[in-house]
C-alpha cells in the first residue's frame, strides 16, 4: 500500500473514511496469536487477511521535489488481523468487507503493508 505513513496509529479512522471502508477480500491464513515471554495471551489466535482498496477519496499528495501528484491508494492490498476469531472466516474470494473494532495499541507496518489488528469484519 502506498503512503502508510498518513494512516498508522492515530489516523485509523481517516484511513476508513477514505476508503469508505470499503475492501475486496482476496485471501486469508491463520493467526497463531501473540504472547508475552510469561505466556500470557497479548491477542487472540484468528485470521490474517489480505484486503484490497475499492474506494480512495483522498486528499492527493505531491511530490515536494517534483510537483508530480502521487498515485493513491485504490486497488493496493494490505494485511489486516482479525484477533479473537474463527479461522477460516466464512467469507469467500472477491467479497466485499469492511473492518470494525480496530485496536491502535497492535498497528504497524512492515515493508509498507499496514497491519492493523481487528476484533472484527463486516460484509
Amino acid at each position: 500500500m502506498r503512503n502508510t505513513y498518513k494512516y498508522i496509529k492515530t489516523q485509523i479512522e481517516k484511513f476508513l473514511n477514505d476508503t469508505k471502508n470499503n475492501y475486496l477480500f482476496i485471501s486469508q491464513r491463520p493467526y497463531k496469536g501473540k504472547t508475552d515471554e510469561k505466556g500470557n495471551i497479548i491477542l487472540k489466535p484468528g485470521a490474517n487477511l489480505t484486503l484490497q482498496i475499492m474506494e480512495d477519496i483522498s486528499e492527493p499528495l505531491i511530490n515536494c521535489e517534483t510537483g508530480e501528484v502521487l498515485d493513491n491508494n485504490l486497488f493496493e492490498t494490505f494485511e489486516v488481523t482479525i484477533v479473537d476469531c474463527p479461522y477460516p472466516l466464512p467469507i469467500k474470494k472477491g467479497e466485499r468487507v469492511r473492518l470494525d473494532e480496530f485496536i491502535p495499541e497492535h498497528s504497524y507496518y512492515i515493508n509498507f503493508n499496514a497491519l492493523k489488528p481487528n476484533t472484527g469484519i463486516g460484509q
